[in-house]
């Protein structure tokens, strides 16, 4: 008898051998439950095994796959929207046609801007996947599951989504190195945006060490470039920049066009963080990295391209191009992206202010920490507060300067807290923490 199988197992596979070559012999018909069994033996789909898989898809799916690749997101939209009732959990887990529509269809929504219908494709594909794992590889889903949460200014979700996979990650004996390397930047990031430094710190020195010792330079340029975001976050401008460098150094040879054009993008940002910041040069890699992004990345990276151009513009002296710019961005930026808005409008705002349109700087600014508050965007919500603070205090409103001033330290995590019985009255000035949520 063979090791490990019993006599049971071995009749079983006896009797479904028997009946497959009846099967073939035209003498059995089989049942729908046979059918199941069949496919599952085999790992195809029922409508693989019997020949009935619908192929309308193909034509349209070969297409926006080409249309994603020119830059054309939304001719990709175009194509595959009319077959969206075809994209439903229950048939991806028995059409690979439909998963791959879907997938590119994701993609070309989220693109385009559209990520509340991105995610919801994204999640009829988890949760097929995690119905029927083994199908298809799922970390891809998963990484644009946290971007697109992360993006659409949902971070709580983004991180529970992510945290979620992680641990799921840390069970198995085998990892998919690349697409975990992947996910955990891209859930850092996340974390960079609510203003949870210690956790994006821990995560990305984690990745960075294990990208180092065996990482490809597809796991360890994003690494080291959301290492460098972080470390300007944390107060250390110089070692953030010496780390985006060094992504930048790592992708130089590379074929990736769009990883090279968003580290370029990175690299601006650090730049200007620097003391004295460094516009020039930060100008120069932003307009070097702007027509690849076109071509190869979504539209949130372009924005974000123009958004940098501007900053660079405000501190060199040009606030009228600065206007242009940021203006720019915000017309491509759809409702769906309330932190890429929020960052353009402070720019505009800058760009505003400094061209001596106060009144509509400040509405910039207002619209910008409303944003940033939703989206519990602590630090930006609260750095954003503070300018508009500074700028009421100049303007000799110091009613509004004080009360920009308490919605940056509840921002913040700081809300104000009587220190004194005679504190505590109707007419105390205090922001409301529902109003102004602050997370623990």
């Amino acid at each position: 008898m063979a090791a490990g199988l019993s006599q049971g197992q071995l009749a079983g596979d006896y009797v479904h051998s028997s009946y497959v070559s009846l099967l073939e012999t035209g003498q059995r018909l089989p049942s729908p439950d046979v059918l199941t069994v069949l496919a599952g033996r085999l790992g195809v789909s029922v409508a693989e095994l019997t020949g009935q898989v619908s192929r309308d898809l193909e034509a349209p799916v070969a297409l926006a796959e080409a249309a994603l690749g020119l830059g054309r997101p939304a001719a990709a939209v175009d194509l595959l929207e009319p077959h969206l009732d075809r994209m439903v959990p229950d048939r991806f887990i028995t059409d690979a046609l439909a998963v791959r529509a879907a997938e590119t269809l994701a993609t070309a929504f989220e693109r385009v801007g559209r990520l509340d219908a991105a995610l919801a494709l994204l999640e009829g594909l988890a949760g097929a996947q995690r119905r029927s794992p083994g199908r298809w590889p799922a970390m891809a889903v998963s990484v644009a599951l946290v971007r697109c949460y992360r993006d659409s200014g949902d971070l709580q979700r983004s991180i529970d989504v992510g945290e979620d996979v992680v641990s799921r990650l840390a069970g198995l004996t085998t990892i998919d190195l690349e697409g975990s390397a992947d996910l955990v930047s891209t859930l850092a990031s996340a974390y960079l945006e609510r203003g949870d430094l210690a956790r994006a710190s821990l995560l990305l020195d984690d990745v960075v060490a294990r990208t180092t010792r065996s990482g490809s330079i597809a796991d360890r340029a994003p690494a080291l470039w959301n290492a460098a975001i972080t470390a300007v976050e944390r107060g250390r401008a110089a070692d953030g920049l010496l780390l985006a460098e060094q992504a930048a150094q790592l992708l130089t040879h590379s074929g990736n066009l769009k990883s090279r054009a968003r580290i370029q993008v990175t690299q601006a940002w650090v730049l200007l963080a620097q003391t004295p910041p460094q516009p020039e040069r930060a100008r120069d890699l932003l307009r070097d990295a702007l027509p690849q992004l076109r071509q190869y990345a979504n539209q949130l990276s372009v924005c974000s391209a123009q958004t940098e151009l501007a900053r660079c513009e405000v501190l060199l002296g040009r606030p009228a191009v600065a206007v242009r710019l940021a203006r720019s961005a915000l017309s491509h930026l759809t409702q769906e992206q309330p932190l890429e808005r929020a960052r353009a409008l402070a720019v505009l705002a800058a760009g505003l202010l400094g061209d001596g349109d106060t009144a509509a700087g400040v509405v910039c600014l207002d619209e910008a920490a409303s944003l940033l508050d939703q989206s519990t965007a602590r630090r930006q919500a609260g750095s954003v507060w503070r300018q508009l603070s500074d700028v009421y205090r100049q303007l000799g409103n110091l009613d509004r300067a004080l009360d920009a001033a308490d919605r940056a330290l509840n921002a913040l995590g700081a809300p104000a807290e009587p220190i004194s019985a005679k504190a505590v009255t109707s007419s105390s000035p205090q922001l409301s923490t529902s109003e102004h949520p602050v997370l623990s």
